[in-house]
């Protein structure tokens, strides 16, 4: 294999490699043989749940699939940063005085902002030293810290999923786990629940994801009714659900969770909870996705068509595609109609058009 070569390709190669056709490998992953065939010759890219039930069929790590450790070389050290600052939650001296509390907060923020911005060399600079800091402000200051913490977490989970170090990822969202459980917040907690679905879809335990998913939802419903935020949460879940759903296959199941959403989106708004977008346009963004995933791209096209994007929501969501590796990409072999066109030029990130992004 060659060094350039797209995901389609490895797909390609690693299905040749098993001695499957196309169609016994969209069977093996219950995904559409269509799909299958664009994805690998370029002409559809795929979703990063899609791309983990192939990895799964496969037997291979979706890291094989995304080609890790080929980025460019000045990044090239991001990966014993990662490893560093995942390597334990306990702090590299303990009886080291904490940095100020605001000093913590304010890099913290930054720390956030960069995430969004996939601004990862920023992170990379100074991610290990604020865990570590983290961990001592937790073992004094106890709950805020480990908020803190859960993001700064979230951020190590971003990068290792933008390069594919899928394994770094999921010690991340593990990590995650562990500080928001101390935090003591239950939708930070379901928040990360709702991070840790992915990257487990994305290696193929789709099954154990909506499981989690699922126990997650439980778990706050009885805070729905009378929080807000407690409700965008639950919908972001039911988003996570749809999504991972549809690229098993699942489209009864994925639909009923994203109408579940769908319901909720008019009273949450469109804004960003727990360092996650929600609200109407941003379900519509997963139920086009879903759809795509399902192989129904009339289906995608009909949601394109009846979604306007609110005022500077556009770049908004697009940082977000930094919270996946190489971004969030919905693709099909079908021409948008001209009344879409000017939303897909808001979502850039996406690929609707029928042309696989890099």
């Amino acid at each position: 294999m060659q060094q350039g070569e797209t995901v389609g390709e490895r797909i390609a190669h690693w299905r040749k490699v098993r001695g499957l056709t196309q169609h016994q490998l969209a069977a093996r992953a219950n995904v559409s043989r269509s799909m299958l065939a664009q994805v690998e010759t370029g002409k559809a890219s795929a979703s990063t749940v899609w791309v983990g039930a192939i990895a799964n069929a496969l037997r291979v790590d979706a890291s094989r699939l995304y080609g890790a450790g080929q980025e460019p070389e000045p990044l090239a050290d991001v990966l014993p940063v990662l490893r560093r600052a995942l390597a334990a939650t306990v702090p590299l001296d303990p009886d080291s005085e904490p940095a100020p509390f605001d000093e913590l907060r304010r890099l913290s923020a930054k720390v956030a902002r960069w995430r969004i911005d996939a601004r990862y060399r920023r992170i990379a600079d100074v991610l290990p030293d604020l865990v570590d800091s983290l961990l001592v402000a937790g073992d004094r200051t106890g709950r805020p810290a480990y908020a803190m913490l859960t993001d700064a977490y979230r951020a190590a989970n971003t990068v290792a999923h933008k390069f594919g170090y899928t394994d770094l990822s999921l010690t991340a969202t593990e990590r995650m786990e562990w500080a928001a459980t101390r935090s003591g917040d239950p939708l930070l907690l379901a928040t990360t629940h709702y991070v840790k679905a992915a990257s487990l879809a994305r290696i193929g335990a789709s099954a154990h994801a909506l499981r989690l998913l699922t126990h997650s939802m439980s778990d706050i419903e009885p805070l729905v009714e009378e929080d807000a935020t407690a409700a965008a949460v639950y919908s972001i879940l039911h988003m996570r659900a749809g999504t991972i759903a549809a690229a098993t296959g699942d489209a009864d199941t994925s639909r009923g969770h994203l109408e579940v959403a769908e319901r909720l989106a008019p009273q949450i708004g469109d804004r960003v909870i727990y360092g996650s977008p929600v609200g109407p346009a941003n379900v519509r963004l997963y139920q086009l996705c879903a759809e795509v995933d399902l192989g129904e791209p009339g289906r995608a096209v009909d949601i394109a068509k009846g979604t306007r994007l609110p005022q500077g929501m556009a770049a908004e969501r697009q940082a977000y595609s930094g919270s996946t590796p190489r971004g969030r990409t919905c693709s099909m072999g079908t021409p948008i109609p001209r009344s879409a066109r000017s939303w897909n030029r808001g979502w850039p990130h996406l690929n609707i058009s029928g042309r696989a992004r890099p």
